[in-house]
């Protein structure tokens, strides 16, 4: 083996080999790149020449990290904390920022309290508030891009090879429900199974949303075809707007449901045994964001 050309690395090629290891797709890596396939092949083949060492193997249709690359991730992972840190110290010589990744349904349960503690803190933080999807905001937790993450985690993350550089503490659990106008038909129901909604139209979050997931997975453990959205939404203030005003059906967290303005009804069905835990997130090499959990919990 060679000695590797580390002096050659750029911050780029880091992020791309976080990324790769998260989405666990070549082509989905690109996209959120903005590159073209060919033109990741070719960073990835770059990256492992300076490297030298194979970093992935193939894994039926997406690529997994070899015994070398899960043995690197967590470096990789705590030097791109730095660098997003460096430019958040920067950006708050004078006041500092705190950047939180929220999931929307938080706005309506513990994110205000945390956004009042920040502001009413004698350090006088700035809080900015990012959302978007889970893998997103975990990307962007790992790239140093977020100080904390306030949300429900993937499934899948528990057996990532980062999952060790990350802290969590559970805020409260978070139960799904299926949701209506007060005027369709299931609302009047006492009782329903999921086979009553099998013909139903549905607004729903797209396919990497952790609601969407855990829904798929209800239909399934019945024997039953996950539905087909014929709306799909970005998030649950779209949806209970649209399915208060139609006759589509949606899923989201029961707080949101709970708290909505709109003409809405929570269905009599359990969408998961285990309720969903929402967290706050952050990355044990980021000693500020390690100060901020102590502070807010």
């Amino acid at each position: 083996m060679n000695q590797p050309r580390l002096d050659q690395l750029r911050v780029k090629q880091l992020r791309f080999i976080s990324l790769l290891a998260t989405r666990g797709s070549l082509s989905a890596t690109a996209e959120q790149l903005s590159m073209t396939q060919s033109a990741a092949s070719m960073m990835l083949k770059d990256i492992e020449t300076l490297f030298d060492v194979k970093l992935f193997r193939r894994q039926g249709r997406g690529m997994a990290l070899t015994d070398e690359g899960r043995a690197l991730l967590p470096r990789c992972q705590t030097v791109l904390g730095e660098v997003g840190a460096m430019g958040s110290t920067l950006q708050g010589t004078q006041q500092p920022i705190v950047r939180i990744g929220a999931f929307p349904h938080t706005a309506v349960t513990v994110l205000p309290d945390i956004i009042k503690k920040l502001i009413n803190d004698p350090i006088g933080w700035r809080p900015l508030i990012i959302d978007g999807r889970a893998d997103q905001l975990l990307q962007m937790l790992l790239q140093g891009e977020i100080d904390i993450l306030l949300g429900r985690m993937p499934s899948h993350v528990a057996d990532a090879p980062y999952f060790d550089e990350l802290s969590q503490r559970v805020l409260y659990e978070a139960p799904l429900s299926v949701v209506s106008s007060i005027k369709h038909p299931l609302a009047r129901q006492k009782k329903l199974d999921f086979s009553d909604l099998a013909d139903c139209k549905w607004i729903l979050p797209n396919m990497q949303s952790t609601t969407r997931v855990s829904l798929m997975d209800a239909f399934l453990r019945r024997g039953l075809a996950p539905p087909t959205p014929a709306v799909e939404s970005p998030s649950f203030f779209y949806s209970l707007a649209v399915v208060a005003q139609t006759d589509l059906l949606t899923c989201c967290a029961q707080s949101a449901a709970l708290h909505s303005s709109h003409a809405t009804s929570i269905l009599p069905l359990i969408v998961s045994q285990e309720p969903m835990p929402v967290s706050l997130v952050w990355r044990k090499s980021s000693v500020q964001a390690q100060r901020l959990a102590d502070y807010l919990i």
